[in-house]
């Protein structure tokens, strides 16, 4: 196995095992840091975007303009077998501040981690989901706003069987 991370190296993880970890970081940040659990999610945009920027450039993913976000965020989940029912809602600008970018995500892999929470009553803000969706706006929206910042805002679910409803607004 190689030390730096990448796309390219394919390795077999039970799904289960990937759920459990996500879902034990989102309890025990839940009950450390209570409501506040949730801008732990705006903390870690910047830096785990930036990773994630990287290792889908290095796998040859090439995003478009921003015009073809909606194409292009449901091609990423597709490709990194997180799912195949991706919903986007795309900003007629799409560049400028309080613009809005709305993901819906119908079955991810990570759909498990959703529904465990919600059982414990506990919010679902750490979703890896949002994280993608947040990289891929913000590599979008760079190449015409280099300084352009993001915004993740992930909403509860009414229930654990309701799409993942992530929204990615333009700062």
């Amino acid at each position: 196995m190689g030390e730096e991370m990448s796309l390219s190296e394919k390795i077999t993880i039970p799904s289960g095992l990937i759920n459990a970890i996500i879902a034990g970081y989102q309890v025990a940040l839940n009950r450390t840091l209570g409501k506040g659990a949730a801008a732990m999610t705006q903390l870690l945009i910047k830096d785990i975007g930036e990773v994630l920027e990287h290792l889908l450039e290095e796998s040859g993913f090439e995003l478009h303009e921003v015009k073809d976000l909606k194409k292009d965020i449901k091609k990423a989940f597709s490709m990194l077998n997180i799912s195949n029912k991706v919903k986007v809602e795309v900003p007629k600008d799409g560049t400028e501040a309080g613009d809005k970018y709305v993901i819906k995500i119908h079955d991810s892999i990570f759909k498990p981690v959703a529904r465990l929470l919600y059982k414990k009553g506990i919010p679902y803000t750490l979703s890896p989901e949002s994280f993608i969706a947040a990289a891929l706006v913000r590599m979008a929206i760079r190449k015409v706003k280099p300084d352009a910042q993001v915004k993740v805002k992930v909403h509860p679910q009414e229930s654990p069987d309701d799409p993942l409803v992530i929204e990615v607004i333009v700062r």
